[in-house]
């Protein structure tokens, strides 16, 4: 079980992407205090609330649950629902109105939560974006539940991965296979350049390597992005060498803007980030904590968090669920969200 979460401006995207029947094959499971007649009801419904606490920005609330596709059989939608409930309940998330559509367009079932952070009498509801509280609770639900903790990159299927999924996973597999028989990061780089792989060390201000960067078909992605064991500080631990001492990392060019230091503010994510919960228009800005584990990267926690947010079976993660994350779940489906589906139909 995996959970993001974000908070924004605006109800009217996120409800008609949320009940989209036609493309998303949506269904409602669960409501409380929504005229639920129309899009535009349920909007309006949680406007009128809003407006009780106009000092709160951003008072549209949103949580995607996911789970493991081998959780099909036994999640009816009122067992959905009762999960979801107990997961607002943990979360603080109580007296005030909330959405359940459950999604039917892919292998995993997921349900998306719209909720009022304004709650029934006027009061700002705080604590509910939180990654680690989130992490424990879906790790603590996906355990009383007795659903699946799923098993990680190694059970994406590669055929049907597209665009920037195929090329991050043809990366994953290159490294992953390499490693086992180089033992310096020029052997490692060498071994990757032969199957048309590049791969760069980032400096820091002093000079020094703090980040890689690798490039498939002109497209780049930080260590991190592929997979927590990617990051600079552990292929150093893989090689068996001590971070900086790469010999002629120096020499490796460093790829301008990137680093090992993760943007998770919504609507500026990262290269491989086509997802469930894209970028939101009409206005919102949104910041987005994959509950799965996501998280805001603050300025200081830098590469460890980078890390954490990979590895959703990490507690941190709020993805409650095991070694596989929601990238693991969705990368077979998102090079077809390439249209923005918050933008609000005219």
């Amino acid at each position: 079980m995996i959970a993001k979460i974000s908070s924004g401006q605006g109800f009217a995207g996120l409800v008609d992407y949320a009940n989209d029947i036609k493309n998303k094959n949506a269904n409602i499971i669960a409501s409380e205090g929504v005229d639920l007649t129309s899009n535009k009801s349920i909007v309006a419904s949680f406007n009128l609330q809003a407006k009780s606490r106009p000092s709160l920005k951003n008072f549209v609330g949103h949580i995607s649950l996911s789970f493991a596709p081998e959780d099909t059989p036994k999640l009816s939608d009122t067992l959905m629902a009762d999960i979801a409930k107990e997961y607002l309940r943990r979360m603080g998330i109580v007296n005030t109105q909330y959405v359940m559509f459950r999604h039917h367009d892919k292998p995993h079932p997921h349900v998306h939560i719209a909720y009022n952070r304004v709650d029934n009498d006027g009061n700002a509801i705080t604590g509910d974006q939180g990654f680690r509280k989130s992490a424990r609770i879906t790790q603590a639900l996906t355990r009383e539940y007795g659903l699946a903790f799923s098993k990680g990159k190694k059970k994406v299927n590669r055929d049907r991965l597209k665009g920037k999924a195929a090329v991050k996973y043809r990366i994953y597999d290159a490294v992953t296979e390499v490693l086992k028989t180089s033992r310096s990061m020029e052997a490692l780089k060498a071994a990757l350049a032969a199957r048309d792989i590049g791969m760069n060390i980032t400096l820091n201000a002093e000079g020094k390597p703090k980040g890689v960067v690798f490039t498939c078909d002109n497209i780049s992605f930080g260590g991190y992005q592929i997979d927590r064991s990617m990051t600079y500080t552990k292929l150093c631990q893989s090689l068996g060498i001590m971070p900086g001492g790469v010999g002629n990392a120096r020499d490796l060019s460093a790829s301008e803007g990137w680093t090992e230091q993760p943007d998770f503010s919504f609507g500026r994510q990262s290269s491989d980030t086509p997802s469930e919960t894209p970028e939101i228009s009409e206005g919102m800005t949104f910041t987005e904590t994959t509950a799965d584990g996501g998280a805001s990267s603050g300025g200081g926690i830098g590469e460890a968090m980078a890390e954490l947010v990979m590895q959703p079976h990490v507690v941190q993660i709020g993805g409650g669920g095991g070694g596989c994350n929601d990238r693991d779940w969705n990368d077979e489906d998102k090079e077809k969200n390439k249209k923005n589906p918050y933008k609000r139909r005219r």
